[in-house]
């Protein structure tokens, strides 16, 4: 019986969503972008940890002992950080199918540029023209600014140093994905697929971060 989603391979798969046969090629393509997946199902369970797998050896590949102490530090202190602000761009992708890597990372430049200003002494906030990458800058620049400044006194400051190690750290990431021309939307999409879709308020600032088993 042919893949019910491409009537090209055949079906191997027996998918709960589409409560059909499909073919692994649809099934690891298509999960969550294109078929509601449950959760409880195993191929999605499985592609997720292959999909973790991989994820990690992308961004830790580095032959710079510097990077890679950077990196290290920043999952170990700061994994909810970027877990944050990952989930800022979660949301985004979410909301729009239309959301491309490149956008992600314009927007990280820019508030990068924006904070390494400020670091050497010079306030000056570097914006985009495109109202896509603008929206998002901004968003990202606003959970920043609320864990530099939380307003409850029991949170720790995120310092201005931090802060910019969190941001190369995801900006590094969306680097690698975009320079490997994988797809217009690798990054995005990774999220999409790693994050749960149930109980959304419990799991927000659980993303899984590169890195981590």
């Amino acid at each position: 019986m042919k893949c019910i989603l491409c009537n090209q391979r055949k079906g191997k798969r027996f998918c709960p969503a589409k409560r059909a046969l499909i073919c692994a090629q649809c099934c690891g393509e298509k999960r969550i972008l294109e078929i509601d997946c449950p959760e409880t199902c195993q191929y999605l369970k499985v592609g997720r940890a292959h999909e973790a797998r991989h994820e990690n050896a992308r961004h830790l590949a580095t032959a710079d002992p510097r990077k890679q102490e950077a990196r290290a530090r920043v999952l170990q202190r700061f994994e909810q950080v970027v877990a944050a602000l990952e989930y800022i761009v979660l949301k985004r992708r979410r909301a729009s199918r239309s959301l491309k890597d490149r956008e992600v990372l314009q927007a990280l430049d820019l508030l990068l540029e924006t904070y390494r200003t400020e670091d050497k002494g010079v306030l000056y906030e570097h914006v985009a023209s495109d109202s896509t990458v603008e929206s998002l800058r901004r968003e990202l620049r606003d959970a920043v600014e609320a864990m530099r400044r939380p307003k409850e006194a029991r949170f720790d400051a995120l310092r201005l140093g931090d802060a910019i190690a969190c941001l190369e750290f995801i900006r590094d990431l969306v680097a690698s994905h975009v320079e490997a021309r994988e797809s217009d939307s690798s990054y995005v999409d990774f999220l999409l697929r790693m994050a749960p879709r149930e109980n959304p308020a419990e799991s927000a600032p659980l993303i899984i971060v590169p890195g981590q088993s």
